[in-house]
This record gives structure tokens, sequence and C-alpha cells, in this order.
């Protein structure tokens, strides 16, 4: 069980640096979204593909993503990539913001339901 946890992280780890995010900010979601949930405010996570779209709430429906845009804050996964230096503009291949997607994708899915389910929604 150890050797597979070991396995997943080092994997985890070797992707994301490919895809040059902060693997730190995707480890648990499940704790993550259990620390939020204590907080005096939870805040759900969700993050965007394209800058003139609006962050996308993976794990959601429709009803609960109205719910969630009146009464709880949003955390964007991926804001800091949307304004990067345009002095220094990194070339990020379509493979690369595929596995960034699915990251993002799978991360704020787990943490949103965990979140929904904590809350009671």
């Amino acid at each position: 069980m150890k050797s597979m946890l070991l396995l997943m992280t080092l994997l985890l780890g070797i992707s994301s640096a490919v895809a040059e995010l902060d693997l730190r900010k995707f480890q648990s979601p499940i704790l993550d979204a259990q620390a939020s949930a204590k907080s005096g405010l939870p805040r759900f996570t969700a993050y965007i593909v394209d800058k003139n779209e609006a962050p996308r709430i993976p794990g959601v429906d429709a009803d609960q993503k109205r719910i969630i845009k009146n009464k709880y804050a949003l955390r964007v996964m991926n804001e800091y990539r949307l304004y990067e230096s345009k002095a220094t503009p990194k070339k990020t291949s379509s493979k690369q913001r595929l596995h960034e997607k699915m990251l993002l994708e799978r991360y704020c899915t787990r943490y949103n339901r965990q979140l929904l389910k904590l809350l009671g929604m």
C-alpha cells in the first residue's frame, strides 16, 4: 500500500513538473475540502481554460452552481498562470495544456464534491 502511494505521488510529481503547476496545491483535495468546510468561509475550487471564459466549477450541477455563486467564494486554482509576464513567455505544448486541464478537473471535482457533502448540499 505504501509503495503504491509513493508511486502515485512520484508520478504526480513528475507530471506536474512537466505541466509547470505547483504540485503542493494538488496533493489532497479531500483534506483541503475538509479544512475549507471547517473554516469560517468555505471556498469552492474552479479553474479557467481560456482568459475570456468564466471559471469552470466541476463536480456541481446547475442548481448547486447558482447557490455557490450567490453564497460562497471561489478559489481559481490556475489563476497565477493567466498573469504570466509577457517579457518571459513560456511555451506550453498542447499536451502540457491537456495534462494541466485534466489535473485541474480531477482535483476540483473531488474537492467540490467533498465540500458539497460536508456542507450538506
